[in-house]
């Protein structure tokens, strides 16, 4: 199955929107992922997936393929793990794709399954609601600075099981 999820990252002061594409089909199991990559996003292969497992989230063993686009764009910073864990989870049908039409999601994820802060929300938050998008689902700690942004739903989550149960309503 396919699924796709927005998020952003801050390339100087511009928020840049990516997409990040989650396939999941039968094969041996793996995980790999593609899009002009630093090391710290290819890291977060190993912390998405035991992130998911911590959580005690049980998605069966399948190859798993991620794209971050626009390739053009360096992907840098460990943001892209909420959304790379979101859409995988969507991938193997644990949240509905249509839950996350016009959601920005973005986090780092810790082992345990929480979500940790990220710098920058604020100009990524502005630049998604010019975009259009009527949600953000970003870390807690970063909720407050969120929240002052007015004219979108913004949901602070501070563990993977949370965003599980939000994109359920």
């Amino acid at each position: 199955m396919f699924s796709t999820v927005l998020s952003a990252s801050l390339q100087g002061m511009q928020a840049e929107f990516i997409h990040v594409e989650a396939d999941v089909g039968n094969g041996l199991p793996f995980f790999h992922m593609v899009g002009h990559l630093a090391s710290e996003v290819k890291e977060s292969a190993e912390r998405v997936r035991t992130a998911v497992k911590n959580s005690g989230i049980q998605i069966p063993p399948r190859k798993v393929v991620i794209n971050l686009s626009p390739a053009n764009v360096r992907k840098r910073g460990a943001a892209f793990d909420l959304p790379i864990a979101a859409a995988v989870l969507a991938a193997n049908g644990v949240i509905s794709q249509e839950t996350l039409v016009n959601v920005l999601i973005i986090g780092e994820l810790s082992l345990d399954g929480g979500v940790k802060k990220v710098p920058g929300i604020l100009p990524i938050l502005l630049e998604a609601k010019e975009h259009g998008c009527v949600r953000c689902m970003i870390p807690k700690e970063n909720e407050q600075e969120g929240r002052s942004i007015t004219g979108m739903e913004v949901i602070g989550v501070s563990k993977l099981t949370e965003l599980i149960e939000v994109s359920k309503k």
